[in-house]
């Protein structure tokens, strides 16, 4: 889980849809992308809005 720190992301926000995504990059291992997009699934189920916004997270590796 390290590297999931050390992984760039794109953050696009989405104002007509109300969302913020925030979309992981590849890793270089298959199955770490795997593990992380379980981890971005759960986040996305709580539903999360980004504070002071009206955006609702979503988390994604791709």
């Amino acid at each position: 889980m390290q590297a999931l720190y050390k992984t760039e992301a794109d953050i696009l926000p989405d104002h007509e849809a109300g969302t913020l995504t925030v979309r992981l990059h590849h890793s270089a291992n298959a199955s770490t992308d795997a593990v992380v997009q379980k981890l971005c699934d759960e986040l996305n189920e709580t539903e999360t809005l980004f504070p002071r916004t009206n955006l609702r997270l979503i988390y994604n590796v791709g």
